[in-house]
């Protein structure tokens, strides 16, 4: 319960920073009105519940994501935290790329402050990784693969290049590749459905699907891992 609480926390926290380049600096306040929130109109998923999704100040609807992102949060530093060794590491994915993805789902974009602090706390976790020469040549590689495929095709967007490269260097070998799969085996999917409800689609927000498959990966890394590496196939 205690790591649910923390992750919906977090979760309100980290998405009011990614939209909010300086909210270190400020407090919380309505979208609406502009009121200084106090600290019982800020509890997570309690406080949305309580004020029936509306500010108490001018009665402004508050979004039904803000919300979600924080239910979400506290499911998902429950289920994938609360027994893994690695807790830091995976609190710290969560933490960036549920935020990142709701962002870019709005706007379509990565916002760079984020990547810079994800990139920071990566380095501070992971740093080890770097003193292993296979993986950093590996990680060079990798990152250079993945400018060229942006700059031969512009599929994807030069944000999620960056998100992408963070991964390479901060994760390892086999994690990555797995995660780079099934990102685009999922929104391949995605795509079809989309396409059956919009014929003129020209962008999507790629970032869900990292998200979604990073998740999967720490969820099930052994199985997929077997599957895709191990002879399964």
């Amino acid at each position: 319960m205690i790591v649910a609480i923390t992750g919906s926390f977090m979760g309100s926290f980290m998405l009011w920073l990614t939209y909010h380049q300086d909210s270190l600096f400020r407090r919380s306040s309505c979208e609406s009105c502009q009121n200084n929130l106090t600290w019982f109109q800020l509890i997570p998923i309690v406080s949305f519940l309580l004020q029936r999704g509306r500010c108490s100040y001018c009665g402004s609807i508050i979004p039904l994501y803000l919300f979600l992102t924080e239910l979400l949060f506290a499911s998902l530093f429950l289920s994938l935290c609360a027994v893994n060794q690695a807790m830091v590491l995976i609190a710290t994915l969560i933490s960036f790329l549920v935020p990142l993805a709701v962002y870019d789902i709005h706007h379509l974009k990565v916002p760079n402050h984020m990547l810079i602090l994800m990139g920071g706390l990566l380095l501070l976790i992971q740093y080890p990784l770097l003193f292993d020469l296979s993986h950093l040549l590996a990680s060079v590689l990798l990152i250079v693969l993945l400018h060229l495929f942006y700059l031969l095709t512009h599929s994807i967007g030069y944000g999620d290049v960056k998100l992408l490269s963070l991964f390479a260097l901060f994760l390892p070998l086999y994690y990555f590749l797995l995660i780079f799969m099934l990102t685009y085996f999922i929104g391949g999917i995605a795509v079809i459905f989309f396409l059956f409800y919009k014929r003129n689609l020209h962008k999507i927000p790629l970032v869900p699907f990292i998200a979604v498959s990073t998740f999967l990966v720490i969820k099930f890394y052994a199985e997929l891992y077997t599957i895709y590496f191990g002879g399964f196939i």
